[in-house]
Parts: C-alpha cells; structure tokens; sequence
C-alpha cells in the first residue's frame, strides 16, 4: 500500500508514515492495514508520522480514532508527530488535539512513555 508504510523500531512499538491525503477514498483501506498490522506483529505502541498528508478529511480523523481505541484496548499507546500546519488546524478547529498525543518530531514521540 502506498499510502502507509510501518517500520518497527522496538517490541510491540512502530512507526507508520502516512503519505499523501487521508480522505474517504483512502482511508478504510489505511484502518484496515493499520489494524490488521498491529495484530499481526503484536504492536502496541504505534506513532503515526504524518509528514507527508497534505490533507485530512473527517474518515481520515475516524481512522486515527479507530486506531486509539484498538491500542488503548491493549493497553498500548498512539502519539502523533510531524503534523503539517494545514492538517494540524482542521484538528484545531473538530477540537482533538486534546484527545491525541501529538509531537513535534518523531524522536519525541518515540520518548514520550504512554
């Protein structure tokens, strides 16, 4: 799939880096390779890198609460890092910043313990 890819970078912890635009043409098969990932290698603390997605509809922000409902589920955790300034307003303005752990870069989300 060339919208997400996922490297492993410790036990149970990943790092999926989203590319392009996170919208309702996309986004079902985006949750439904996140999901399966995480069961199939035992994730259970992912980072979404979303320095590539210039854009993010409303099935996109579903897709992110999916995948923090799974984790939570296995007692696990979902940051967020490198959120474009466009995308990082429409989380703004729906109000869920306070709902994700999100992150400047990469290497502080990979710090931040649950």
């Amino acid at each position: 799939m060339d919208t997400v890819q996922i490297k492993e970078v410790a036990v149970a912890t990943a790092i999926a880096y989203l590319h392009g635009r996170l919208d309702v043409a996309v986004s079902g098969e985006v949750e439904e390779h996140l999901l399966k990932s995480i069961e199939a290698k035992s994730i259970k603390h992912l980072v979404l890198n979303m320095a590539d997605v210039e854009y993010m509809s409303s099935s996109g922000f579903r897709v992110m609460i999916a995948l923090l409902r799974k984790l939570k589920d296995l007692k696990g955790s979902l940051k967020i890092c490198c959120v474009r300034p466009p995308v990082k307003r429409i989380f703004d303005v729906i109000e869920l910043t306070t709902l994700f752990d999100m992150f400047e870069t990469e290497e502080e989300a990979l710090a931040a313990k649950t």
